[in-house]
């Protein structure tokens, strides 16, 4: 019975999982995340109590459990916008965003010039940060022109440079929600980041046929392993009936 809610906890928490993937099929810079599931070991030895199993059941395995999430490295598909404060990313990079207070990464690079002249992201929380961690300023007239290396161009006059940050870790970024990422280990280096594609977005990566065939998978192993439950708790129902009427 406990392998089998163990199953259904973990079907439960995979469902989670592409129920998310498939909330953000249209949201830009997405990138879908992947349920991680392992065998669980036996209770003896997870609580390292014993060294060796002094029964054979105390060798029966804990079914499985889910031990992480983890986000597809896989670029979506680029969508020209001809928007000029549109940027796409070819590489490996990410965007620094910054609230003043903490710097996050992006592949979200869908930004409009605020009435400071700061590049900033659509709800206006966090602006767009250059190599030194401060905001990008532009004039607030003028026509924007990003080279593929990130270098702006107003009116054809230089006016800074749009930097991309990479890691060689990829597990050193961590989901902080709005398409941002946290750093969580490893410093962040612009050495063969990628480069930029303005007027244009990378859309999220998440396919909804292969997400919803996932989704029927899950569904159909929880569904399964409830019914185990009810099976066995049916069973012992009838070993108790059964042992009082013997008495």
């Amino acid at each position: 019975m406990y392998l089998s809610a163990a199953g259904a906890l973990t079907e439960s928490a995979r469902h989670s999982v592409i129920a998310n993937n498939i909330a953000n099929v249209n949201t830009v810079g997405f990138r879908d995340d992947l349920a991680v599931v392992r065998a669980r070991d036996a209770e003896a030895r997870e609580s390292a109590s014993a060294a060796a199993y002094a029964t054979p059941m105390d060798a029966l395995g804990g079914g499985v459990l889910m031990s992480e999430t983890y986000t597809s490295p896989a670029a979506g598909p680029i969508h020209v916008t001809d928007n000029p404060c549109d940027f796409a990313i070819s590489g490996e990079g990410y965007f620094a965003v910054t609230d003043g207070q903490e710097v996050f990464y992006t592949r979200a690079g869908s930004f409009t010039r605020d009435t400071a002249g700061r590049l900033v992201t659509p709800d206006g929380r966090h602006f767009l940060a250059d190599a030194s961690g401060k905001p990008v300023m532009l004039p607030l007239e003028g026509t924007i022109t990003v080279a593929r290396d990130g270098t702006i161009a107003v009116n054809g006059a230089a006016q800074g440079k749009i930097e991309l940050f990479k890691f060689e870790n990829p597990r050193a970024l961590a989901k902080a929600g709005d398409s941002l990422y946290r750093a969580v280990g490893g410093t962040p280096s612009s050495e063969g980041a990628g480069q930029i594609t303005q007027g244009a977005l990378e859309m999220s990566s998440v396919s909804p046929a292969a997400e919803l065939a996932r989704m029927i998978v899950a569904s159909r192993g929880y569904e399964m392993n409830m019914q185990l439950i009810r099976m066995q708790d049916q069973t012992l129902t009838d070993l108790i009936m059964l042992g009082r009427l013997s008495m």
